[in-house]
């Protein structure tokens, strides 16, 4: 037996053992509250922004970990900043949301209820219907998750003082976000951008339409644009050093060099889509990534003005994790996680985490936790006789535009919990005998890597039921 094949049936053993210690200890999954939307109108939208660079003054003094490729990258130089930005949007002082951008690859869902919790009062004040954070899952950040450290000596990635100030200046831009609010009316518009995105694994499902969320102030202040498209900021590379939030940072500034703009941006379904393949030099291939969307944003014509009508959903739910790696990351304390013991699946845990629903206007929104593959969002799955399991699309789960009823469907993904890939059931494929530690590779050689860092088979499953659910109450 090598190495890899013995840890993957040690993980196992520990992760089932974890599930049994829960049990043990009384723990129980509980019947999840099943809310009904909350419905927010008025006469006119209420937006707000707020800024904060989140950069530790020890850049250079201290060991800090790059995250979103391999373990134990140090980080030596800066590119530039993190940021975080905030959106306070509402309908009159009847009630809103606000909305978070981060520069990260990630935040849990335990960290992000710790920020919530700081936030009480803020949210009666304003009736706030939630706030929520969208990673633009930068892989040349800081690890805000813990996966990127030295696991091999048991040593987390995230650092507590940096994630400390991390969770403050989220705390502080949403409330200068609510405090800087003013009356104005709010605009979708799109635009398609082929050219940005690279299909790393078939099938070639991507989704190439760039949205912008367009709020203009009545005062004739800064416009707020929150932007979101479907591409990993990866595009630095696994060599890299220096801390940057990656294209996402080049298209801000293409847009901040030609208008005063405030620019948020967030991603959408990520798995296996990379930035566009414009040339082998990497640093070049960001920016040319990002002044790309950048120009592809200030060039959008078709905006439609939004009705004052804003509704939020937040529901909590139960995602099995059949990856034992990943159970030992969280019972090591690597990472931060709500863990409960669960019927379904290979381990017996279930991840507690969370989905929301907003139609903004008549935009509908689905804001997802981890990197779903754009199939599992819009449909477009490998048939059969091309499929990785030579197994058909009936096994998998209804896309979940046709289950919204909305072609349109705008989703944030790595958005208020770090759970990794969600791939559909046809296309899963795991090593036979190094599950989740080594890639598996199907009939055709194609290799299966995104597997390996995700949840589990049960994954795509369970987001469609519970979006299923939602909704039911919304409509």
């Amino acid at each position: 037996m090598g190495v890899n094949e013995f840890a993957a049936k040690a993980v196992r053993v520990i992760g089932k053992r974890g599930s049994k210690k829960l049990i043990r200890k009384g723990v129980k999954a509980e019947a999840l509250p099943r809310p009904m939307p909350t419905v927010i109108k008025g006469d006119s939208y209420v937006c707000g922004y707020a800024k904060r660079v989140v950069m530790p003054e020890d850049i250079h003094a201290k060991k800090y970990w790059v995250a979103g490729h391999g373990m134990g990258n140090v980080m030596e130089k800066v590119h530039d900043d993190i940021t975080v930005s905030a959106m306070w949007i509402g309908a009159d002082d009847n009630g809103g949301y606000i909305h978070i951008s981060a520069d990260i690859i990630g935040l849990t869902n335990f960290e992000l209820n710790i920020v919530r919790a700081n936030l009480k009062d803020l949210m009666e004040e304003s009736k706030c219907a939630g706030v929520f954070v969208s990673c633009t899952h930068t892989h040349a950040g800081f690890d805000t998750v813990g996966y990127w450290g030295q696991l091999y000596k048991l040593q987390s990635g995230k650092d507590a003082e940096y994630m400390d100030l991390l969770l403050k200046s989220l705390e502080e831009v949403a409330r200068e976000a609510y405090k800087n609010r003013k009356a104005g009316k709010l605009y979708i518009g799109t635009v398609s951008v082929p050219e940005a995105q690279f299909c790393k694994r078939e099938p070639d499902a991507m989704h190439d339409v760039l949205t912008r969320i367009r709020f203009v102030p009545a005062d004739g202040s800064k416009e707020m644009w929150f932007l979101n498209y479907a591409a990993h900021p990866n595009t630095l590379g696994g060599d890299n050093k220096e801390c940057s939030a990656d294209y996402p940072y080049w298209l801000r500034k293409t847009i901040t060099d030609e208008k005063a703009i405030d620019v948020l941006y967030g991603v959408g379904a990520i798995g296996a889509v990379d930035p566009g393949d414009f040339c082998e030099d990497k640093p070049e291939r960001t920016r040319i990534e990002g002044e790309t969307l950048g120009k592809a944003a200030l060039g959008i014509d078709n905006d439609k003005e939004m009705p004052v009508e804003i509704t939020v959903l937040q529901q909590k739910y139960y995602s099995p994790v059949d990856n034992g790696l990943l159970a030992l990351m969280a019972s090591i304390k690597a990472c931060s996680s709500q863990r409960y013991p669960c019927e379904k699946g290979d381990l017996g845990l279930a991840l507690l985490t969370e989905m929301v629903y907003i139609k903004l206007g008549t935009q509908q929104i689905l804001m997802l936790p981890g990197e779903p593959f754009p199939e599992v969002v819009y449909g477009g799955a490998a048939p059969a006789e091309l499929s990785a399991t030579g197994k058909g699309t009936d096994i998998n789960p209804t896309p979940l535009v046709d289950i919204v009823g909305d072609k349109e469907l705008l989703v944030f993904c790595v958005t208020n919990d770090m759970t990794g890939y969600c791939v559909t059931p046809n296309d899963f494929i795991l090593h036979k005998t190094q599950a989740y530690i080594e890639q598996g590779r199907d009939v055709f050689d194609r290799r299966h890597y995104h597997e390996t860092n995700s949840l589990g088979y049960l994954t795509n499953e369970t987001i469609a039921e519970n979006v299923a659910d939602i909704m039911k109450r919304v409509k």
